[in-house]
């Protein structure tokens, strides 16, 4: 089964508030994570320049301060798929979640037996300057189920969301276990 889950990215004080930020960018591409950079890509950015094109971003639209960006895990059973269509799912995730407005790098971990994949994305939209705003139940409403969706569509496994998850006050916090 694949389980998403969101996490948000904070500032570390007004010296360098992206520093959280960019140490998440940088882990998620660390090539023997990566299958040496093959399972890494970018959505409306530069793989190489990430991290500067989104401070360029927040600089422009005067948005420095609180969070900086979400980070998105999405985990596949064990043994369930191969690094190459889980990259796929991924990138197809991010493009179909973020659209054409946040920045975004995106990889697949293939170093462990549990291959997952990660998507980090610019807290401010480079197109408008509105910041991403999560809501509760979001990760029932929108999240997960464009992860079943795709997974069901590449003959992978996914999670039953229940009418009461989908509910405003659902807390995808009890599936952070997975």
């Amino acid at each position: 089964m694949a389980i998403s889950k969101i996490l948000y990215i904070g500032d570390c004080g007004s010296g360098y508030a992206g520093k959280h930020l960019k140490q998440a960018l940088d882990y998620i591409v660390e090539e023997h994570k990566t299958g040496e950079g093959k399972w890494v890509d970018s959505l409306n950015c530069q793989v190489d320049n990430a991290y500067e094109q989104m401070r360029k971003t927040k600089q422009h639209f005067g948005k420095t301060d609180q969070r900086q960006g979400y980070h998105m895990i999405i985990s596949f059973a064990e043994g369930e798929v191969d690094a190459e269509t889980a990259f796929e799912v991924i990138g197809r995730f991010a493009k179909e979640y973020l659209g054409q407005d946040y920045e975004a790098l995106y990889s697949v971990h293939d170093n462990t037996e549990h291959i997952h994949g990660h998507l980090i994305f610019n807290s401010v939209s480079f197109r408008t300057g509105k910041k991403y705003r999560y809501e509760k139940g979001d990760w029932a409403k929108k999240i997960q189920p464009i992860t079943n969706r795709l997974c069901e569509e590449y003959g992978l496994s996914t999670i039953e969301i229940s009418e009461d998850r989908a509910r405003p006050s659902e807390n995808y916090k009890e599936w952070n276990d997975f």
